[in-house]
C-alpha cells in the first residue's frame, strides 16, 4: 500500500514551523528569508518574537495568496505525475518494506527549510521553487519516513539514538547522507528529470563519498546500512 499523502496550506502550521526553528536556533540563517532575519535580534522578548512571527507569516500569506494557491495546486499536479514511479523505486530500494501506516500531510511553507515530524508523519515543502524544487522536497521527506521505520524495526535505532564515539547527531547525518546518495543515483534522478547533483550537508562530505561508492557498487539496503548502523549503542 502506498501512503495516503495530502498536500495542503495551513498558515498556523507554518507559524508553528517558524517559531520552532527560530527558538531552536539551528540553521536559522538558512530558514529565514533575508527580509525577516531581523527577528533573531536579541532586543525582542520571547513573546514579542512570537507575535512578530505570526504577523509576518500571515502578512506574507495575504499578499501572496494567489501565488501560493497556484504554486500548491501546481505542486499537487506535478506530484501526481511522478508519485507512482517514486513509490516504485522506494519499494525497490527498501526491498518491499511496508510504509508505516497513517495519514501523511505536507504543509506548504513560505520559509526556506522544511522540517518533518516522523511520528506525526508531517513535513513542510516550498510552495514554489526558490532554492529547492517542491517535488524533490516532498520525495526527500517521504523517504525519511520509510527510512526511519526501516532502521527502527531492523536495528532498534531511532532518529535520536546515540552511538559511542559518534557525533550526537550521527543517525540524522546517516539519514540525510543516505537521502543525498539516493537523490544523486541515476535511476532516481531520472524520475524527476534532475540534471544536477545534490550537495551533501556541511560536515557530511566524507560520509557522502564513502556511502555513494558503497551504493554504486551494490544496491542492497541491508548490507549497506549494516556498515553504518551496526555499532555499539551508548
Amino acid at each position: 500500500m502506498i501512503p495516503n499523502l495530502k498536500l495542503t496550506i495551513d498558515i498556523k502550521a507554518d507559524i508553528d514551523n517558524a517559531k520552532f526553528f527560530i527558538k531552536n536556533g539551528e540553521f536559522v540563517d538558512w530558514f529565514l528569508p533575508l527580509d525577516f532575519q531581523y527577528i533573531t535580534s536579541k532586543k525582542f522578548s520571547f513573546s514579542e518574537r512570537n507575535k512578530i512571527i505570526s504577523e509576518y507569516t500571515r502578512h506574507i500569506y495575504k499578499i501572496n495568496k494567489k501565488e501560493i494557491l497556484k504554486g500548491v495546486e501546481n505542486t499537487r499536479k506535478r506530484w501526481t505525475k511522478v508519485e507512482n514511479k517514486f513509490y516504485k523505486i522506494v519499494n525497490t530500494i527498501f526491498q518491499g518494506h511496508a510504509w508505516p501506516k497513517g495519514q501523511y500531510a505536507g504543509f506548504a511553507s513560505i520559509y526556506l527549510m522544511y522540517p518533518r515530524n516522523i511520528k506525526k508523519k508531517t513535513f513542510y515543502f516550498p510552495y514554489r521553487k526558490i532554492k529547492w524544487d517542491p517535488i524533490g522536497t516532498i520525495a526527500h521527506e517521504m523517504m525519511h519516513f520509510i527510512f526511519f521505520d526501516f532502521i527502527r524495526k531492523k536495528y532498534k535505532v531511532e532518529q535520536d539514538t546515540e552511538f559511542k564515539g559518534k557525533n550526537p547527531k550521527y543517525v540524522w547525518r546517516v539519514s540525510e547522507t543516505f537521502n543525498t546518495v539516493i537523490e544523486n543515483w541515476k535511476p532516481y534522478k531520472n524520475i524527476f528529470n534532475e540534471k544536477n547533483d545534490v550537495k551533501p550537508y556541511p560536515g557530511c562530505e566524507i560520509m557522502y563519498q564513502l556511502m555513494r561508492q558503497q551504493w554504486n557498487e551494490k544496491q542492497d539496503i541491508n548490507k549497506f546500512l549494516d556498515k553504518w548502523l551496526l555499532y555499539e549503542l551508548t
